[in-house]
C-alpha cells in the first residue's frame, strides 16, 4: 500500500514538468502575448524565448521583434539588441528594428555606434514614420556636436569682456577656429532637418567668423 501511495505521489509531482514539456511553442506565445497584455514584460520575454526557441529556423518573425520590445522595456539592452537584428534578418519591421538598436546605443553611451547605424539606416529607410524618426535622431546628435564646439567658441570670445582692446584679434581668432568646427555639423542638421531651430540659431552665431 505504501509502495502504492509513493507512487502516486511521485506521479503528482512530475505532472506539472510532464504539461509543461507538452507546450508547444504557439502556446508560449500565447502566454507571452496575455503577459504583455497585463505589462508583465519580464514574463512575456521568457516565454517568447520559449517559443522562439522551440520554433528553431521555423520561427514566427513577429514574436521575435515582440520579444526584443519587451527586453527593451526591461532594459535588458543586449537580448533586445540580438532579438532586434534577429527581426532586420527575417526583413520583419527591419526599419524599426534598426531604429530602436540604435536608441538602445544612445542609453548605452555608444554615440559613436549610434551615429553610424542612424547613418546607414537614413540611406535604406528613405520613407514613413521611422525615416521621420531616423532623420531627427541624427539631427540631435548633429546638433549637440555642433553645440559643443559653438559653445567653446562662446566661452572663448567672451574673455574679450575682460581682456585688452589689443587682445581682441586673437581672441576672436581663437573663437573662429571653433566655429568653424561647428559649421560642419550645422550643415549636417539642416541637411536632415532643415527647419531645425538650434541649428539656425548656432548658424546666425557664427555667420561673422565663418565662410
Amino acid at each position: 500500500m505504501k509502495k502504492l501511495i509513493m507512487m502516486f505521489m511521485m506521479m503528482v509531482a512530475m505532472a506539472p514538468a510532464s504539461m509543461a514539456q507538452d507546450k508547444s511553442a504557439d502556446d508560449y506565445k500565447n502566454e507571452g502575448n496575455a503577459a504583455v497584455r497585463e505589462k508583465n514584460y519580464k514574463g512575456a520575454l521568457e516565454s517568447y524565448k520559449q517559443a522562439i526557441t522551440l520554433w528553431g529556423d521555423s520561427v514566427d518573425a513577429m514574436t521575435v521583434y515582440n520579444a526584443a520590445d519587451c527586453a527593451k522595456r526591461i532594459n535588458e539592452y543586449e537580448t533586445a539588441i540580438e532579438l532586434y537584428n534577429k527581426s532586420v534578418a527575417l526583413n520583419y519591421k527591419a526599419d524599426f528594428s534598426t531604429y530602436y538598436i540604435a536608441e538602445i546605443y544612445g542609453k548605452q553611451g555608444k554615440i559613436e555606434e549610434r551615429v553610424a547605424l542612424l547613418e546607414e539606416a537614413a540611406t535604406k529607410y528613405t520613407e514613413g514614420k521611422v525615416a521621420s524618426f531616423i532623420n531627427k535622431g541624427l539631427a540631435k546628435e548633429y546638433t549637440a556636436k555642433a553645440m559643443a564646439s559653438y559653445k567653446e567658441g562662446s566661452a572663448i570670445l567672451a574673455e574679450c569682456q575682460t581682456a585688452k582692446p589689443e587682445q581682441y584679434d586673437a581672441i576672436k581668432a581663437r573663437a573662429a577656429e571653433k566655429f568653424q568646427e561647428a559649421k560642419p555639423w550645422v550643415d549636417k542638421v539642416l541637411s536632415v532637418d532643415p527647419e531645425n531651430a538650434n541649428a539656425k540659431n548656432i548658424l546666425n552665431g557664427i555667420k561673422d567668423y565663418v565662410k
